[in-house]
């Protein structure tokens, strides 16, 4: 500690190119050195905050623009807009600096909690994942799940009977905090579990996800029991393929499916149950696989088939707003034609994305609400 206090002296003058939203600006700085541990600083450049290369408008730029587009469109919109020629190269590094920095900020910054507390409605938990194309170090391609979960809060809508359930109006979410990474089931969970602890979240009103196991073993093992139920429209997706497999295409099979939305949305998994069963009367050995297959998928989540109660209650029995952002944000950004990512590369990108579909951009940048 000692040493560090002695004395510093200026040794030279050294430029220094500062890229701003306004362009290049060069400057000199005075470099003073420490005798005794030889370390050197340029205190003007602590002084003023001044920083690496690169200014926090110019980075929140180019992160909004990599969020929505590709590197070469992007770096031909900072071109047309700020004069900027960055190469795909130099994008990608501001964008993981960018990233880095605005991850730092959003976990730092008590409004974020705030907010989410303060915000009207219950508390839902949404998760799902999409395939992305992944490069390895040897070169080799490969597609991982990039998991993505969302904490929600909203409230109740007007109460809906099963056959209004694809034409009522669920209240806007007033409160939405996304994480996203591609990982291990292990990892992803310590990820929502500080997700969870950082917005102050106890117990969960209802959680909703696809069939896959370890989706709600994860929600069990961070939230607790909560109200599980699975996503109306992966339940409808496996009837329609029993349905198909059975009737094929035409008036017959759509008014089957029909019959047995309103019987899954009303009575749950008895009423499927009793209507599978006694369809497999009339079927030989080979026509009922498929109608097996989905009596199976139903039990296996019989307990999250409440639809009618949900329903009733104002409650949402779709996923959603998951599906949106692995469809419409991270699906659209990282899973554009051709599009192989390292995986480092592909969490920074994801994180920023996540980021605006908070709605939390202003927290990470100008810390203004």
């Amino acid at each position: 500690m000692s040493r560090m206090q002695k004395k510093t002296t200026m040794v030279n003058r050294k430029p220094k190119t500062l890229l701003s939203t306004f362009g290049g600006l060069r400057i000199f700085r005075r470099r003073r050195e420490c005798a005794a541990c030889e370390n050197s600083s340029f205190p003007v450049a602590t002084i003023l905050g001044l920083p690496k290369r690169y200014s926090d408008d110019l980075k929140e730029r180019v992160a909004h623009n990599i969020a929505m587009s590709a590197y070469r469109p992007a770096g031909k919109t900072l071109k047309l807009y700020l004069g900027l020629d960055f190469s795909p190269t130099t994008i990608g590094e501001i964008a993981d600096e960018a990233s880095s920095e605005m991850e730092a900020r959003l976990h730092s910054n008590p409004d974020v909690r705030k907010d989410f507390q303060a915000a009207d409605g219950e508390t839902e938990i949404q998760i799902d994942g999409t395939c992305i194309n992944t490069r390895n170090e040897d070169g080799t391609q490969e597609y991982r799940d990039m998991k993505i979960a969302s904490a929600v809060k909203r409230e109740c809508g007007e109460s809906a009977t099963a056959s209004e359930w694809a034409t009522r109006e669920l209240p806007e979410p007033n409160a939405v905090y996304t994480v996203a990474a591609i990982e291990s089931k292990e990892d992803f969970q310590k990820r929502v579990e500080a997700m969870r602890r950082f917005l102050g979240i106890g117990g969960i009103t209802s959680a909703l996800a696809d069939g896959a196991v370890w989706i709600w073993s994860l929600i069990f093992m961070v939230f607790g029991k909560a109200s599980e139920c699975l996503d109306i429209y992966h339940a409808l997706e496996h009837v329609s393929a029993c349905g198909k497999a059975l009737y094929g295409s035409g008036k017959k099979f759509d008014d089957w499916l029909e019959r047995m939305r309103l019987v899954l949305l009303s009575e749950g998994f008895v009423g499927m149950e009793r209507e599978l069963e006694l369809l497999k009367k009339g079927l030989d050995m080979e026509q009922r696989k498929p109608v097996d297959s989905l009596l199976k998928y139903l039990g296996n989540n019989s307990d999250r088939l409440t639809y009618f109660e949900r329903l009733a209650a104002g409650r949402a029995i779709g996923s959603g707003l998951i599906e949106g952002a692995c469809k419409n944000l991270i699906g659209k950004r990282l899973k554009q034609t051709k599009a192989c990512w390292r995986v480092p590369r592909a969490n920074k990108i994801a994180f920023i994305c996540a980021v605006m579909y908070s709605e939390q951009w202003e927290r990470c940048w100008h810390n203004s609400s």
